[in-house]
């Protein structure tokens, strides 16, 4: 079953319940949110679920945009969107009989062929993985899939030879590396399907890159370069929806963080997959967002619930360092929030959305809200924070559920907002 397709479906249904916030715009506080564009890629449908990338490419701020749309329509591609603008700069079309809600995947920012240019990776219901060129969207990696691909592809150089291999989990729970010319690597086939984004990091502490993989139906798993598995782990009977890597010891060494349909969050020790914490939250536990927010030198795990809470965890622990309420009442499922550095001051902000369509920026010191922008309109994805114009500061990026990219950017005080 798809669980997150199955939770988002459900989320539309009750958007009413949810409810949006009857206003446009920032709705104060002690500092400001301002919109800077919103693109022009509405869709006839309200399931937009996969989150954008966004970078500087070639000295240019550019936002690729997974746009779902009605099925066998024309409304399905992949959208390069200029981002200091918003307007499109190319586009890559799904075919209408691939449209669907989820016609093209989370895309991935990184240099798969080593010529020192980032390509954009997506995989879609054309059952591919391909490479675009970031700048003008032509063509230059093609590698077949046996499903369609949901969850965000990855390029590593797993076996330390500088040599970057593209990694990625269909739907059907296929894993498979290809190398910069698109030819297939290994192939490993999962028991269940897979729609959490997978992991890529040093976990085992011997100097190169591993693949983590969680699963539909309740398993997690770690792959080396040559796609054996390393540790095979069950998810506490759960099915795993969110994922995070981080190094929560301080070590030099990754965790895999989870995070379960059933509420549980857990730090699973890279080397052996045993879980050096767990925690239970509230139901549809997501996690992406892990820095040291308050200073004190170590990592904090940020996590939201269908509860509409934020909670920071510690990242050595698991103990609740403190909780914010981000809406009233219960959704039926919620994003995860990000991290970044929003006005350029060294220290990191958090940011989290909720299904109704409300953007917070959080202190991630001690949870308090600081700044707040909304639509009336659903969310159902996290927001990408990048610094595309080289200010030092990061814009927030975020799709709605009708397709359209909101740019925002986040005032010093609000006598600049």
């Amino acid at each position: 079953m798809d669980v997150r397709i199955a939770l988002v479906a459900a989320a539309v249904t009750l958007a009413v319940i949810v409810g949006g916030v009857a206003v446009a715009g920032d709705l104060g506080g002690e500092r400001g949110l301002t919109e800077r564009w919103v693109s022009d890629t509405e869709t006839s449908i309200s399931a937009n679920h996969h989150a954008v990338v966004a970078g500087a490419v070639g000295g240019e701020g550019l936002v690729f945009a997974p746009v779902s749309g009605a099925a066998d329509s024309a409304e399905c591609r992949l959208a390069a969107l200029d981002a200091a603008t918003g307007e499109t700069r190319w586009r890559n079309d799904v075919p209408p009989a691939d449209c669907t809600i989820h016609s093209v995947a989370d895309p991935a920012l990184a240099d798969v062929d080593g010529d020192g240019d980032s390509e954009v990776l997506a995989a879609s219901t054309t059952e591919e993985l391909v490479a675009y060129d970031a700048r003008t969207g032509d063509v230059e990696l093609q590698a077949s899939l046996s499903a369609y691909g949901y969850g965000r592809p990855a390029a590593a150089d797993l076996g330390g030879d500088a040599t970057s291999e593209g990694l990625v989990v269909d739907a059907a729970g296929t894993v498979y590396a290809f190398d910069p010319d698109g030819e297939r690597l290994w192939t490993r086939d999962l028991d269940g399907n897979a729609y959490a984004p997978p992991g890529v990091g040093d976990f085992t502490g011997d100097g190169t890159d591993e693949f983590a993989v969680g699963l539909g139906t309740n398993e997690v798993v770690l792959f080396d370069a040559g796609g054996e598995v390393v540790w095979e782990r069950d998810a506490f009977g759960e099915s795993v929806a969110w994922t995070a890597t981080a190094d929560l010891m301080g070590d030099g060494v990754a965790e895999f963080v989870v995070a379960t349909t059933g509420g549980t969050v857990a730090a699973l020790d890279g080397a052996t997959g045993d879980a050096l914490w767990t925690r239970q939250t509230n139901r549809f536990a997501a996690v992406r967002a892990v820095g040291d927010g308050d200073g004190d030198g170590g990592q904090e795990v940020y996590v939201t619930a269908r509860d509409q809470r934020l909670r920071a965890l510690d990242g050595a622990t698991g103990e609740t360092e403190w909780t914010t309420d981000l809406a009233d009442g219960s959704a039926q499922m919620m994003p995860p929030p990000s991290i970044g550095d929003l006005d350029g001051d060294g220290a990191p902000e958090v940011v989290a959305v909720t299904n109704g369509g409300t953007v917070s920026v959080v202190d991630p010191s001690d949870g308090h809200v600081v700044a707040r922008y909304a639509r009336d309109e659903t969310v159902f994805t996290h927001p990408t924070l990048a610094d595309i114009d080289g200010d030092g500061a990061d814009e927030v990026f975020l799709p709605y559920a009708n397709g359209r990219v909101v740019s925002l950017d986040y005032a010093d005080d609000r006598s600049d907002s």
